[in-house]
């Protein structure tokens, strides 16, 4: 798999608690595409702003569950938006895109464990 995920970070923030990990993986998964989806729109509508701020909120959610390679991405992005410089945001939004999918299978796999 070539997403990079923490599991140390995960184990951080739940206490090691399966249910309270589930718990919190089944709302990222179920908050994570509306927010990549304002990532797509703000790409698309070349807003610098929006970018900056969809990205930041994707990158912090990321991060605190340990998908520290897809909030990598994010904060590319974020970073982008900031200096509204939207040059590469395209290629950056590619694997965005391909590292959500990469992500969301493996936090469901997870979560079906968890389960």
């Amino acid at each position: 798999m070539a997403t990079e995920f923490d599991h140390a970070q995960l184990e951080a923030i739940t206490g090691g608690d399966a249910d309270f990990e589930r718990e919190i993986l089944q709302e990222y998964l179920q908050s994570a595409p509306a927010d990549v989806a304002k990532v797509a729109a703000a790409v698309k509508s070349v807003d610098a702003t929006a970018l900056a701020r969809a990205a930041h909120a994707l990158k912090g959610a990321s991060a605190t569950i340990g998908a520290k390679g897809f909030a990598a991405i994010a904060l590319e992005l974020e970073h982008a938006g900031k200096a509204n410089d939207l040059r590469n945001v395209s290629a950056a939004y590619g694997r965005l895109q391909s590292e959500f999918a990469e992500l969301e299978s493996f936090l469901c796999q997870k979560v079906a464990k968890a389960a």
